[in-house]
């Protein structure tokens, strides 16, 4: 997957978010969302808060340090969420999982340049939170082969999850920032 690609899938997925989960299944048949698209974004996500930091090898701790903050808290998600999906735990149901949350969190990472604005960071990360959680449950109702009631059941307790992990994260990253700016 190029650059091509994956400007134009995250432009889908913030922008026509319902297009892209209804054609998700054929197109992402082939793609490992975290390799191709996750790991891509947050690392472009890191590197956007370069300039905003004064002292290059800070910024370059605090770029190295939010990218292991941010897979961690995609493979901890993962998990969590596919144990609540059910007991069968399948590889399938695991990879499914994990392509949800891989371009359901985009607005989070995308988010994170603007954890610098001060009182404001805060109205930025509920606003893409809640972005978030919508895509999430719009991913999961496309990709996830369970029913309709035990995903909306999913997708709610996918939501107070996500808004913990995402919370402890951008706690995380703003004490970082903090510390490595001030150092």
């Amino acid at each position: 997957m190029g650059v091509k690609w994956l400007f134009a899938t995250i432009f889908a997925v913030l922008f026509k978010p319902e297009t892209f989960w209804r054609d998700a299944r054929e197109q992402l048949g082939e793609v490992n969302a975290m390799r191709d698209y996750a790991a891509p974004l947050i690392t472009i996500a890191q590197l956007c808060k370069l300039p905003f930091i004064g002292v290059p090898r800070m910024a370059m701790l605090l770029a190295i340090f939010g990218f292991v903050i941010d897979v961690a808290v995609l493979y901890l998600l993962s998990g969590a969420i596919g144990s609540l999906a059910g007991p069968d735990r399948s590889e399938s149901l695991q990879v499914d999982v994990m392509t949800v949350l891989s371009f359901s969190l985009t607005p989070v990472w995308l988010a994170e340049p603007f954890y610098i604005l001060g009182v404001w960071r805060w109205l930025v990360m509920a606003a893409a939170l809640l972005y978030a959680v919508l895509l999430t449950r719009l991913g999961m109702h496309a990709l996830l082969d369970i029913e309709s009631p035990k995903i909306e059941t999913l997708s709610k307790k996918s939501g107070v999850l996500m808004a913990t992990a995402t919370f402890i994260s951008f706690m995380l990253i703003g004490g970082l920032i903090r510390f490595l700016t001030s150092i």
